[in-house]
């Protein structure tokens, strides 16, 4: 079946909320837990125009930790790749009661208008849908954040990145920048409900052009330039 996919947050009503949401809330907060260490920010001005941002993944806070660390230039035009499976009942309201379609439609709609969520199925049925959704974003000039193991690391340690971030970079033809991020497993771990304040890095590599259909071997490169970072 084909995913359905909003439209409405690309309007300029919706990213005006989600600027100003992000600029007196959710980034505020995000720097009262997170004291940030930012490198390679000369790396960003190496390209123009929208790109993949690839970084490992460590905690929910990641998203708003990488929007915090960007310049002001990039940092309201980004959307951030989630899976799919976290809004389940929202996409397949039959298999699931009333009340989780609701409340997940709920989550749904929050996360789409504050972080520009785009729901990403990590199985292949729906990979075109989405391929061409991120198109339209990236031709609207929105950056795509993506995080490439597909779940959080529960050690710090990185995991194999899916082929899925080679054939997205592929086949939209933009610049990859790989980004590590460090510490902030150790300020919201998977495993905990509150966050604990604490000292983070976020580094930014040099932008990977990436062409062919060896889609393993571009995953490979963004995992090696992230962990090289």
């Amino acid at each position: 079946t084909s995913i359905k996919f909003p439209t409405w947050n690309r309007n300029r009503l919706s990213a005006l909320v989600r600027r100003i949401a992000l600029s007196t809330v959710l980034l505020p907060l995000t720097r009262l837990f997170v004291w940030l260490r930012i490198e390679g920010l000369d790396r960003l001005e190496e390209v123009k125009g929208p790109v993949i941002y690839a970084a490992n993944h460590q905690s929910h806070l990641d998203a708003p930790v990488i929007l915090a660390a960007l310049p002001k230039t990039r940092r309201y035009k980004v959307a951030t790749a989630a899976a799919l499976e976290w809004f389940s009942a929202h996409f397949y309201p039959e298999r699931y009661s009333r009340m989780a379609h609701l409340r997940n439609g709920f989550t749904y709609t929050l996360a789409v208008l504050c972080f520009n969520v785009v729901p990403l199925p990590t199985k292949e049925a729906g990979a075109r849908d989405a391929i061409r959704y991120l198109g339209a974003l990236l031709t609207d000039g929105t950056s795509v954040l993506i995080f490439p193991e597909g779940l959080r690391t529960t050690t710090g340690e990185i995991a194999s990145f899916k082929s899925g971030i080679g054939m997205i970079a592929s086949k939209l033809r933009v610049p990859v920048i790989p980004i590590r991020i460090d510490g902030v497993d150790l300020i919201l771990h998977q495993s905990w409900k509150m966050a604990r304040p604490g000292r983070a890095r976020v580094a930014f590599g040099s932008p990977l052009t990436l062409l062919g259909n060896d889609y393993q071997d571009h995953a490979r490169k963004i995992e090696k330039s992230v962990k090289a970072l």
